[in-house]
């Protein structure tokens, strides 16, 4: 069984976006920069009975992982935490039941597309069921995979007819991506999800520029052969 519990009602008419663990964590990344910001805000959490339990401690308090928030009229569902695959069919279930109840336009999930090296710019590619969500510039994936949660909600939505769309932004898997990050937050500008990204990048690189002088220390007989690893 699992059940979304609701602190306020909802204003549906958007779109439910799913935002869970990615390759180089940019969907959580992506989260935490708008939660940080105040473009979603906190409006409940989907309660499991299946998995490891698991608690949240935010600001002296107890929560549940999975969140849910509000953003205009569309929603946003995330966990901090990988679920377990026992628990991923009940989250995918409870996220259905949330688009048929309140009618929303669709479902736009989060996701990477893994690359070997990072970019000063990430694109953006998608996938989408019929009528789903289509990115502004998003280039559209012919062939490839993917894995996870994502994958089995998007292979729901064509059974059941289901607008939906997954956004994959290009990242690195080596440390939370900034730039990929901000790409996958300005994809969501046509559905009113808009902020400016210009500090999520500034830290990222600030970051990358440490880790990178850090490697230049390292004696060259135990450096990998190329030193710049993220850069």
């Amino acid at each position: 069984m699992q059940s979304i519990k609701l602190k306020k009602s909802l204003n549906p008419g958007g779109y439910i976006i799913s935002s869970f663990q990615t390759v180089g964590y940019i969907s959580i990344l992506a989260t935490k920069y708008l939660e940080e910001k105040h473009i979603i805000k906190d409006a409940g959490f989907l309660e499991l009975d299946i998995g490891t339990p698991i608690a949240v401690i935010e600001n002296g308090e107890v929560g549940f992982p999975i969140r849910v928030y509000q953003a205009n009229n569309s929603i946003l569902i995330s966990s901090q935490f990988p679920l377990s695959q026992s628990s991923i069919k009940n989250v995918i279930s409870a996220i259905v039941d949330l688009y048929k109840k309140y009618k929303y336009k669709g479902i736009i999930c989060l996701d990477g597309l893994s690359i070997e090296q990072g970019k000063e710019n990430s694109d953006i590619y998608y996938t989408a069921t019929k009528n789903g969500f289509q990115p502004t510039g998003g280039k559209k994936l012919e062939s490839g995979a993917i894995i996870g949660l994502n994958a089995e909600l998007m292979l729901r939505a064509q059974v059941e007819g289901i607008p939906a769309t997954i956004l994959m932004a290009e990242t690195h898997s080596d440390i939370p991506d900034g730039i990929a990050a901000a790409s996958l937050i300005s994809a969501l500008a046509p559905i009113g999800i808009k902020v400016d990204t210009t500090e999520l990048v500034s830290q990222y690189k600030k970051t990358l520029e440490k880790i990178n002088q850090m490697l230049k220390r390292v004696p060259q007989k135990e450096a990998p052969k190329n030193q710049e690893l993220y850069g």
